[in-house]
């Protein structure tokens, strides 16, 4: 049996670092509540996160980036594993649910209180305020945002520039790798080091297993202390909770803490993403990919189920994106300096599911819907069109059984007109949801409207995995606005069984 090598207790545990966890422990931190936050990744600060790709991707991004859904043509699923989560690996855009999606929230799930508008509006204003939000500067777009918004002009589509937490955004291009300016507000340089300020503790490298119930409670969290180099199990750990325990490990990794805890149901159900896929295009001039704001510009296709964006990629992943093999590929290389890339992030219909492999790892099926196939067949050509519209000479659409270099805006429309299938598009998902719902009704969901357990009191769960419904707009906003609202309850909660006990 592995030794135990930590110990320790508080009156709230906190399983994860990222958008729900970093704003929960902000709240409880402030209001004075004692609060250990277990991190699997490393905390890594600024100077230590690394610049080259594969060792930022190393130390940062679960799995190297392997981590896939099962089948015959898997998808890539992003997730951060450091201290931030996902956060510090992001983008950082910026999205405030939409109301549409709010109202359904209170018509189907009961979640009248957790997403009342004017309390949603209250907390947004004070997170916009604290992380800096606000819209990408003109001096920061960068060559690939700007064609891309030359191209949405000139086709009279809704294109804006993108609101992200970098108001002091210095156009580096570096936030896969980390910030070199701390100028994004991921939550490893805001609310991670701001509840620490308050009292919290963080104990990283502890890769939670399960929650410890005790007559029907949740009493603490138990799992294992990873190698800082290997990634290995080191021994155990197991820390108590004094008042609630609160798992926000993530779309993929809450339902297997949760299962492993015993709870079953919806757990592991209703699995949803945001799945993405991209065009690359040659311009005769440079567009200076290395500069400028990772992503500056979008165009939201609300009424299409899509939204586009420009997206920067560091050299060693452009160049994996050019067409062709030996002569041709190294010329198409040695003028790295003319591409742009556009991608559509698409709001699917799909429903998956999470389990535990028996060597306890995750397992996601997920298959795109014939009308999710649709929509990204629309917006990549779309994506095409724009292209050639901004002054393109090549357009490399990245399909399986079509050209793969377009040099004639023609070609567009013969795309339009063919038959893809799902092996020919080559997705890669974020923004994960679903997988312990929250709603009014146990029957149809995992925790309630307080974003409680229906079936174990004092366990929460507080990250997009309580999302009833896939939103279609990057959702870390709206984590931060929902567990914020829920924890500001939980924390003068929290006062009061203390002041009992």
């Amino acid at each position: 049996m592995a030794r135990t090598l930590l110990e320790d207790q508080a009156d709230f545990v906190i399983v994860g670092t990222g958008a729900g966890g970093a704003t929960a422990a902000r709240i409880l931190a402030e209001a004075g509540r004692s609060v250990l936050l277990l991190e699997e990744g490393p905390h890594l600060s600024t100077e230590q996160r690394p610049t080259g790709l594969l060792d930022a991707m190393a130390s940062a991004v679960r799995d190297f980036g392997t981590q896939t859904t099962a089948g015959t043509t898997p998808m890539p699923l992003l997730q951060g594993r450091l201290v931030g989560g996902s956060t510090a690996i992001n983008s950082g855009i910026i999205w405030r649910m939409p109301d549409d999606v709010r109202e359904d929230w209170i018509a189907s799930h009961g979640l009248d209180d957790l997403v009342d508008a004017r309390e949603m509006a209250r907390i947004y204003e004070r997170i916009e305020d604290e992380l800096e939000i606000g819209e990408t500067g003109s001096h920061v777009s960068g060559g690939n945002s700007d064609r891309m918004a030359e191209a949405a002009r000139a086709l009279g589509l809704p294109g804006k520039a993108i609101t992200r937490n970098a108001r002091r955004c210095q156009g580096r291009a570096r936030c896969l790798q980390g910030c070199p300016h701390e100028a994004r507000q991921s939550m490893d340089v805001s609310y991670i080091p701001r509840a620490i300020r308050d009292g919290a503790r963080l104990h990283d490298m502890c890769r939670a297993s399960k929650v410890i119930v005790e007559n029907g409670r949740a009493v603490g969290v138990a799992g294992d202390v990873l190698d800082r180099e290997t990634r290995l199990e080191r021994g155990r750990f197991e820390v108590r909770a004094r008042v609630a325990v609160i798992v926000s490990a993530g779309a993929i990794h809450t339902p297997l803490v949760l299962r492993r805890t015993g709870l079953g149901g919806l757990v592991g159900e209703r699995f949803q993403a945001h799945p993405g896929a991209a065009v690359v295009g040659r311009f005769p001039k440079p567009i200076g990919m290395g500069f400028g704001a990772t992503q500056g510009y979008e165009v939201p296709m609300r009424d299409r189920g899509y939204k586009l964006e420009s997206l920067s990629l560091p050299p060693e992943m452009l160049a994996a994106r050019l067409p062709g093999a030996g002569p041709r590929w190294q010329e198409r290389l040695a003028e790295l300096d003319h591409y742009a890339q556009w991608c559509v992030q698409i709001r699917m219909k799909a429903h998956g599911t999470v389990r535990p492999s028996w060597g306890g790892a995750p397992v996601v099926r997920y298959e795109p819907r014939p009308d999710d196939l649709a929509k990204a067949h629309e917006a990549i050509a779309l994506i095409c069109r724009m292209m050639f519209v901004a002054g393109a000479t090549e357009v490399y659409p990245g399909l399986g059984h079509f050209p793969e270099v377009l040099t004639d805006p023609k070609q567009v429309e013969d795309l339009e007109r063919a038959t893809l299938r799902r092996a020919d598009i080559h997705f890669m998902a974020s923004h994960l949801f679903g997988t312990a719902c929250a709603g009014a009704d146990p029957r149809r969901s995992v925790v309630g409207p307080d974003l409680q357990s229906h079936d174990v009191r004092s366990l929460y769960v507080m990250d997009a995995s309580v999302f009833p419904t896939n939103m279609g707009v990057n959702p870390q906003h709206s984590i931060m606005t929902v567990v914020w609202r829920a924890t500001e309850r939980l924390a003068n909660a929290g006062r009061a069984r203390i002041a009992v006990a």
